[in-house]
């Protein structure tokens, strides 16, 4: 079956759309013309864009529609299609029908949700919760602040690099055009030095000489490695590059453990169940932390306290440990998770200032080494000439 979003006019002349299935596209207009659609424009959906994972920017984008509806007092049903009219994404829009044709067969929101994969499991769990406690709005809202506050820490994130890989761009071009017109220019003078030729100029050369004559080699040698860049980019997403940079990692440590005590801190407030809310935050996890901290939900779940099972997992500090025990002893989980999340966040902001602060030196100081380096292996050898007479 082939899956299709579509808008058309019914026969009064107000406007439709909707998500419908059908062995080809002759056979989808052929339902919506007996259903009395015409002037209808089809958009197919790619079967494998049916099992991605929306993305943050498009959960908080959906979030932020729904929410601001529901709380003006929209109904659920309306809202899903102002959300529609307002989206851009074919693929989001025909998720959107789909979800209202099945509350239109009785499911709730939260059953909705679940039944694509497109939605994180922390949504869809959330507004379960909200939907039992009538707080839809209110969970939304948290939801959506959530969701709000790690794209904030993205983009800084993304700022952060913007700066090196910019320079480290426009350095790699203009070092490539340096070696491709420039060093042919000096060989010619140097023909007669033979092995008397300084050493970082016979590697300049020899590389000058292999992307003159041999360019495929190179060309090949950059499409493998951009296949390799983006398939390590799907595999472990873009913030792997923090690693190059300096404090990258304990930044990417700090992240992790914000979104982590954030997400713990909004799920047991709204009144998710403690096994459930680990297993779900295990999901803002990267793949590669998961098992690290699955320990955690198994210990909970053969009896052990709270305290005791994240201090049975080393990425945990003691402080964070200390943490819980503290919201275990008194009663108030969420807020010793709020406490953490403070804390990693104030930790954050100074690693990032830290990093800042050292990004542009390290910078200048690479590319001038670089530029030492050229000067050196162009320039030596015509002092040693000049030296023969």
């Amino acid at each position: 079956m082939v899956h299709f979003y579509w808008e058309g006019t019914e026969t009064s002349g107000a406007q439709h759309e909707g998500a419908l299935e059908a062995q080809n596209l002759a056979e989808a207009k052929e339902i919506l013309l007996r259903e009395g659609f015409f002037r209808v424009r089809f958009w197919k959906i790619e079967r494998t864009r049916l099992h991605r994972v929306l993305n943050n920017n498009e959960v908080t984008e959906f979030l932020l529609q729904l929410h601001r509806l529901l709380k003006s007092g929209v109904e659920l049903d309306d809202a899903l299609g102002f959300a529609l009219h307002e989206q851009k994404d074919r693929f989001l829009s025909f998720l959107l029908c789909r979800m209202r044709q099945d509350l239109r067969n009785g499911l709730s929101l939260s059953n909705a949700l679940q039944r694509y994969r497109a939605f994180p499991q922390i949504v869809g769990k959330m507004i379960e919760v909200a939907e039992s406690s009538g707080r839809l709005p209110e969970v939304l809202g948290m939801l959506l602040d959530f969701y709000q506050f790690q794209q904030s820490i993205i983009r800084e994130q993304k700022r952060l690099l913007n700066y090196p890989l910019v320079v480290f761009s426009i350095f790699l071009v203009l070092s490539l055009g340096s070696v491709i017109f420039m060093v042919p220019m000096f060989k010619r003078m140097y023909v007669g030095l033979g092995d008397e030729l300084f050493w970082l100029t016979r590697i300049l050369v020899d590389f000058s000489n292999s992307l003159r004559f041999h360019p495929e080699n190179w060309l090949a040698g950059a499409l493998l490695s951009g296949t390799l860049i983006v398939f390590v980019s799907r595999l472990l997403g873009w913030s792997w590059l923090l690693n190059l940079i300096p404090g990258g990692k304990r930044l990417q440590e700090s992240v992790r453990m914000l979104f982590y005590s954030r997400g713990m801190e909004i799920m047991l407030s709204t009144g998710v169940h403690l096994q459930e809310a680990l297993a779900l935050a295990e999901e803002l996890l990267p793949k590669l932390l998961r098992k690290q901290i699955a320990p955690v939900r198994e210990a909970v779940d053969s009896g052990k306290s709270l305290r005791e099972a994240y201090s049975m997992v080393p990425i945990f500090s003691p402080m964070f440990v200390k943490m819980i025990a503290l919201g275990e002893s008194s009663g108030h989980l969420p807020s010793s998770f709020a406490r953490i999340g403070t804390q990693n966040q104030e930790h954050l902001k100074k690693i990032m200032a830290w990093a800042n602060t050292l990004i542009e030196p390290i910078l200048m100081i690479l590319i001038a080494l670089g530029v030492l380096g050229f000067l050196l292996s162009m320039y030596l050898p015509l002092f040693r000439m000049a030296e023969r007479f």
